[in-house]
């Protein structure tokens, strides 16, 4: 019965078995479910009056008693037997098994007896199949005999031309054959399914086949079985699904869609279920029939797609089965995914694309690349007799994937490309030279014609990776000694830098550094003869050579066996050539922190996505591999550390402190009598030095006369300042008396007249203090003495190291210490900090609003030891400076504490007490208090919650507005910002509860505006919408005090989720975002769609007549390409500049054509492309190219005539003629304008005669002329 279903919901089983069907059904208007309650209504009734109980077993046995009376009746009810089998196959589940058993023969009597009935309806029958199945799975595993009737009861549905009944036989099947497995009762179960299979084909055989033209008698069945062997035959025996596919084969040479269909579903199921053991052979035959198939007769996107799947999977599953035999089909398979990847399909080309990747990982192994590579290296190339083995094979198809007739894909056949390079590894040097020629060739393709620049780059970058750079670069040289610097190629090297890995620093000593030398001497010469472009870029040649060595010095692999030979020349080039200092310093860092990261168990890879060769490199590193490369690298501490400490010295300048990190990371593996040393010839010079500047200071403070020695002084503060840096550099190699030494010289140079030193001073103190938690343990009283005592001296340029220095003091004190000390240090220098929120510099303000975060941090984080008792303490004391007498004391205590709020959401709620006090100092006139307060209200409506802001509302709207005018005035803006932000928050009925009358139309404009941008907003796609919400909230938790202290709010915007972003940022992020997002759908639509635009010109054959082009020879089409592209600019462009041998433009004096023109008199000068204005003059000079009236400017020389002295008739063309140029002042709102500009006009009539027998040119300069000097005597007469 359609809509019941036995093992659903509808029956309960705790409940009376009529009362559950009732009360699902009972509603339904469908016939056979009211059918279905009016006998089961009956039937309890007929319980009750026999006084039975309502059980399932009582139910069973009153519709097994009544099915036994009405099999018997030639004409029985329809309706009635549907409904008791409907009923049957219900009670089937409900009832024990042992009853089920027990009663199994009778019951499947009953069954039969029901279902050869004639008048059985479609549902009665597919309640009988759901009763056949139940039997065949609860009874005993017996004999074949004994299931076989049952049995073919469910073979014979399979064919039923009623679609319910076929459905539910195959779903009967499925479920039958599932519980036979591993009996013996599946071997005659499959062959039964096997045989109605045969006898299908062998009626539809002889005739027709063709299904879709009347289906002759079998070929439907056959259809029909096909659809039940999708779920069944991963189900069945092996001998039988055997027997299956080689049917299959022979259906598929039938190319019918319909057909193949069905045996590609069946095949994906069976190549995706995991237990079946079925024939490698067989299933391998069929995907190759597949692959035939799809690439000669398939064209449907669908039939593309689901092939290119299930060849995937398919030949996975033949891959575990017989690895063998599958390689040897491989050709063949990649051969059909080639064609598909070359369709016009979508899905279908990332469907074999995914099918390409995953096979090439899946199927070539490393016994198939160990034959191939066999084959190769045994026999001679020249003389080799066997034909290709398979790796090359598949090699080469891959290869064909980057011909033209694949160019709309060849971002897609790229990563294939590297996918195949990632998988040979080292030996794809042997299979894919060819490969790798044919990318650099592509390189070579101008940008029009290829997009998929960055692709390819990433291609080669895989290839580089695969077979390391020493074979790479044999592979594709640079060809650096090329005569035409053209020729280099230079796009190598961001490729090398990038993808350079485990790669061995002999060969950049070796191949690398050896070209440097030809090159300088190559450089010279081209300055000696005068060639400074073509000298400068050689030069640049070497600085990208250089810039290969941190690549090199990425894991190498022969560090403790070439740093050695390198260190010579690596120290004399620090020496010599400050510009590549940078580079060298950077790699001999990475060769340190890598080596270090790995015996420190630093080397975290997880969850980092990483190449192959780059974990082989890390691989590469055992304990006993770092332990020989620190010996080395300890070993060549002493030399480097003396060059760099040298250098480090007498450079005017240390970029990015590369030198200084440098030096850091040789004194941290050193050892410490070398860094000792060094450190203390640093210290006796620094104390040289020191000595030296404080004479030179007594000198002049004795005699106010003397000679003025600034620039002696400078280079002395300078040479100090370098000493202090170089020595805090060797920190991580000094010992702690070392450290108290620094610490002591350092003493004086806190209170130092130089900002320099006082600068340098408190860096090294700050440092000190970070890293050395013994050093901040042992001198704590001492330091916080110190502190003091230097404050008065402090210069402004050190304040922000003096920040870093008192916040590593009071983030120990607050972890060590007693509450009461912890008060009293952060008291003692607490308005410091506050007072520094003020200061000019940029960098000092900003770090110390990050000091007093990390000191909130500290004091509140239970983790590390602190309390929130501890915040809220910190924020009232905070929160004292607003009793200072100054308002730039209370300004800055007014910025703390909104930072503050900001930062920790628990302290909004008490910030809320400090509104009373905000409301008063409101009422100030002082504009920097103002400011400040109007931020704390501003980051007090952007952090808290709507309900929070309800209650105090109606003060905050009423603070706001009254206050004094003249100072509201000024901040205007900011204070309508902020009632958009209210509204915004708590919405607009609630703030206009609040608001006084005669603020109602400010309110009224904020209701407008925001109603503007809501409809803005609305008119915009969704997507769009999507891109604003995640620019407009990924800086939600920064902080910006400009955006929140400016002085001027009209800029800013009311989304306090935005970071208080200008308006004109969103809006111009949201045009951004709009036109990102159309310009990326419209390359997305124009991505496959460039084949015809690649294709070859049909002009380009006039130019080969002599000699056919070869269409099939990548080469030549490619040439063929690039000389057409040449040839389409040359001639859209006559007049090109000249350049010569240098690269440089050569501009003709004068400002006259280089070339004569042939005077063309059908065409006007300012429409041709390559005119001298066009090429020669720039767009401002062309604008000014008017008249005095401001038009452009007609002058009538395509008429004038040499001979004669009028204008002369030209075939073609107009008469000649004068005008008045058009003016765009009688466009002007200015009435002035507009009656000068009518006043030329009105003079062209009158003038007529005058200029009768004149030509136009003569007629407009005497037109010009008397307007020129009309205006000036007006202006005369007006000065007067």
């Amino acid at each position: 019965m359609d809509g019941v279903d036995m093992e659903g919901p509808t029956v309960s089983t705790t409940d009376d078995f009529c009362d559950s069907i009732l009360s699902h059904f009972s509603n339904s208007t469908q016939e056979d479910h009211q059918h279905l309650c009016a006998v089961i209504g009956a039937m309890s009734q007929e319980l009750k009056d026999q006084n039975l109980p309502s059980s399932p077993i009582a139910y069973f046995g009153a519709t097994c008693s009544s099915l036994n009376l009405l099999s018997s009746d030639p004409n029985p009810p329809p309706h009635v037997i549907d409904s008791l089998m409907t009923i049957l196959s219900l009670l089937l589940t409900k009832i024990p098994a042992a009853v089920s058993k027990k009663k199994g023969d009778f019951l499947s009597d009953l069954v039969m007896r029901v279902l050869r009935m004639n008048s059985v309806t479609a549902g009665a029958t597919v309640a009988g199949l759901k009763c056949v199945s139940h039997l065949l799975i609860v009874r005993d595993r017996g004999s074949w005999s004994d299931v076989a009737q049952l049995y073919g009861i469910l073979l014979v549905s399979i064919t039923d031309s009623r679609p319910k009944v076929r459905k539910q036989s195959q779903s009967c099947i499925r479920d039958v054959l599932l519980s036979f497995q591993g009996t013996s009762l599946l071997a005659p179960a499959s062959d039964g399914i096997t045989k109605t299979y045969e006898r299908f084909l062998l009626l539809a055989g002889g005739s027709n086949t063709d299904v879709s033209e009347g289906a002759p008698k079998g070929a439907q069945e056959v259809l029909y079985v096909l659809d039940a062997l999708k779920d069944c035959l991963p189900l069945m025996s092996t001998k039988n699904m055997t027997s299956i596919l080689k049917y299959y084969k022979t259906l598929l040479e039938l190319r019918q869609p319909v057909v193949t269909r069905r045996i590609t579903d069946s095949l994906n199921v069976l190549c995706l279920h995991p237990t079946p053991e079925v024939s490698a052979e067989a299933l391998l035959d069929l995907l190759f029939s597949l692959a035939l198939y799809v690439s000669t007769n398939e064209t449907s996107a669908d039939g593309m797609t689901f092939t290119a799947r299930l060849l995937n999977v398919g030949m996975a599953k033949c891959y575990s089965l017989n690895s063998q035999i599958c390689v040897v089909k491989l050709p063949s398979i990649f051969n059909a995914l080639k064609d598909i990847l070359a369709s016009e399909h979508e899905e279908a080309i990332f469907a074999a694309m995914e099918a390409f990747k995953s096979l090439i990982n899946t199927c070539i192994d490393e016994s198939l690349i160990r034959q191939g590579v066999d084959q190769i290296s045994n026999a001679d190339m020249e003389m080799r007799k066997s034909g290709p083995t398979i790796i090359e094979k598949v090699c080469a198809i891959t290869e064909n994937l980057l011909d033209y007739s694949h160019c709309a894909v060849w971002d897609l056949a790229f990563q294939i490309v590297s996918t195949m390079f990632d998988k040979l590894g080292y030996y794809s040097s042997v299979f894919m030279r060819g490969t790798l020629q044919n990318l650099a060739d592509m390189q070579k393709l101008p940008d029009k014609d290829f997009p998929f620049r960055k692709q390819l780059h990433k291609c080669v970058g895989s290839a580089l990776v695969a077979m390391g750079p020493e074979t790479f670069l044999s592979i594709l040289p640079l060809k650096l000694d090329a005569d035409d610097i053209s020729e280099v190629n230079v796009w190598l090297f961001p490729i090398l830098k990038q993808y350079s890995v485990g790669a061995h620093l002999s060969f950049f000593r070796n191949s690398i550094l050896s070209m440097v030398g030809p090159i300088k001497q190559k450089s010279r010469k081209l300055e000696l003869e005068g060639r400074i472009i073509s000298s400068r870029s050689i030069d640049a040649l070497v600085y990208s050579l250089w810039s290969l060595l941190p690549s090199f010095c990425n894991y190498p692999r022969d560090t403790a066996e070439s740093l050695k030979d390198l260190e010579k020349t690596l120290c004399t080039v620090l020496r010599e050539e400050h510009d590549i200092r940078g580079m060298i310093c950077s790699s001999l860092q990475i060769l340190i922190q890598q080596n270090k990261n790995i015996i420190e168990e630093k080397n975290d890879l997880s969850g980092v996505d990483l190449s192959t060769a780059r974990l082989r490199a890390v691989a590469h590193y055992t304990p006993q591999v770092v332990a020989d490369n620190m010996n080395v690298l300890r070993l060549s501490a002493c030399e480097f550390l003396s060059v760099l400490s040298g250098v480090f010295l007498e450079s005017t300048n240390d970029d990015g402190g590369c030198l200084q990190s440098t030096i850091g990371e040789f004194a941290s593996i050193a050892d410490k009598e070398v860094v000792s040393r060094l450190f203390k010839k640093t210290m006796h010079r620094l104390l040289a030095v020191t000595q030296e500047a404080g004479k030179a200071e007594n000198l002049r403070n004795s005699n106010s006369m003397s000679i003025d020695n600034s620039s002696k002084e400078s280079s002395t503060s300078f040479l100090r300042a370098r000493l202090l840096d170089l020595a805090i550099s060797l920190l991580s190699g000094l010992s702690t008396k070392e450290i108290d030494v620094l610490f002591i010289a350092i003493k004086p140079a806190l209170q130092d007249v130089e900002g320099l030193i006082q600068k340098k001073a408190y860096k090294v103190l700050s440092i000190i203090l970070k890293k050395c938690d013994g050093f901040l343990s042992s001198k704590l009283e001492e330091l916080l003495r110190l502190m003091i005592e230097v404050l008065p001296s402090c210069h402004f340029s050190a304040k922000r190291h003096r920040l870093d220095c008192l916040y590593f003091l009071i983030a120990h004190v607050s972890k060590d210490d007693s509450e009461q000390r912890r008060r009293e240090i952060l008291g003692s220098f607490l308005t410091e900090i506050i007072l520094a929120l003020k200061e000019a510099n940029k960098k000092t303000r900003n770090r110390a609003y990050e000091v007093l975060v990390q000191i909130g941090h500290a004091c509140g984080d239970e983790e590390n030891g602190g309390k929130k008792e501890n915040l809220y303490q910190f924020f009232n004391m905070v929160a004292g400076g607003l009793a200072g007498e100054s308002p730039h004391m209370i300004s800055a205590a007014m910025k703390g504490l909104a930072r503050l709020a900001h930062e920790f959401s628990e302290l909004v709620s008490t910030a809320y007490y400090l509104l009373p006090s905000t409301y008063l100092l409101l009422r100030r006139k002082n504009k920097e208090i103002i400011k400040a307060n109007l931020g704390l209200v501003k980051v007090l409506v952007a952090k808290s919650q709507a309900e929070g802001l309800q209650m105090h509302l109606s003060s905050m709207v009423e603070g706001l507005l009254k206050w004094q005018n003249d100072t509201k005035n000024h901040f205007k803006a900011k204070v309508k910002l902020l009632l958009e932000m209210l509204v915004k928050k708590c919405g607009l009925d609630a703030v206009k509860a609040v608001m006084p009358e005669e603020h109602m139309k400010l309110l009224t404009n904020i209701r407008k505006i925001k109603e503007r941008k809501e409809r803005r907003h609305s008119s915009n796609s969704e997507e769009i919408k999507s891109r604003l919400s995640k620019a407009t909230t990924s800086r939600l938790s920064n902080w910006n005090h400009t955006k929140i202290f400016s002085d001027f709010g009209d800029g800013e915007t009311e989304d306090s989720d935005a970071e208080y972003m200008d308006a004109k940022t969103v809006s111009r992020r949201w045009k951004k975002a709009s036109s990102q997002l159309q310009s990326k759908a419209s390359s997305i639509r124009s991505k496959r769609t460039r084949r015809a635009d690649t294709s070859l010109p049909e002009d380009l054959f006039d130019r080969f007549e002599d000699e056919p082009l070869d269409l099939l020879d990548r080469n030549k089409t490619r040439s063929a390409l690039r000389s057409s592209e040449n040839f389409r600019q040359s001639t859209a462009s006559d007049d090109e500049p000249e350049i010569d041998s240098e690269g440089r433009l050569i501009i003709s004096e004068g400002g006259k054509q280089r070339k004569e023109k042939p005077s063309n008199p059908d065409s006007d000068s300012r429409s041709e492309a390559n005119s001298f204005m066009s090429v020669n003059s720039s767009r401002k000079t062309q604008k000014r190219m008017k008249t005095s009236e401001s038009g452009w400017a007609y002058t009538g020389s395509e008429y004038a005539s040499k001979k004669a002295g009028g204008d002369i008739k030209r075939k073609d063309k107009l008469e000649p003629y004068a005008y008045w140029p058009l003016d765009r002042k009688m466009m002007s709102r200015r009435p002035e304008h507009r009656a000068a500009a009518r006043k030329g006009m009105a003079s062209v009539v009158k003038m007529t005669k005058k200029l009768e027998g004149k030509s136009a040119s003569s007629a407009l300069s005497m037109k010009l002329m008397k307007f020129k000097r009309g205006p000036k005597k007006g202006s005369k007469r007006k000065s007067k």
